[in-house]
């Protein structure tokens, strides 16, 4: 999976994208067809936003988050709502294809 880091009012260090690559590599179990990722660090006046975005050959998530504090609470924050929205797709996707069971009737005469 292709990673994209972009930093607006801030520079992406390396500890910033070593966290991010850990978090995105765990979606490789849930959609292993992922094509790529694209994560938008901002800072804002007194706030941390991060923003997130997978996009696979039929699904598209994003999740976005904020955080006074530190800019690794809000990238927690985006990976648990895109994390949350690619469950929900793999769960329809694997409902969906639930093979009926066939059930035997005898006939009487």
């Amino acid at each position: 999976m292709d990673i994209r880091f972009l930093g607006k009012h801030m520079t992406v260090t390396e500890g910033m994208k070593q966290h991010l690559h850990d978090k995105l590599g765990k979606f490789e179990k849930y959609a292993p067809r992922l094509v790529e990722a694209h994560v938008v660090l901002k800072k804002e006046r007194y706030l941390n936003e991060a923003e997130i975005t997978l996009l696979a050959k039929n699904f598209r998530a994003y999740g976005d988050g904020a955080s006074k504090d530190n800019i690794f609470a809000a990238i927690d924050q985006a990976y648990t709502r895109v994390e949350k929205q690619l469950k929900k797709f793999r769960e329809k996707v694997k409902n969906h294809h639930v093979k009926e069971k066939t059930v035997k009737v005898s006939e009487e005469v």
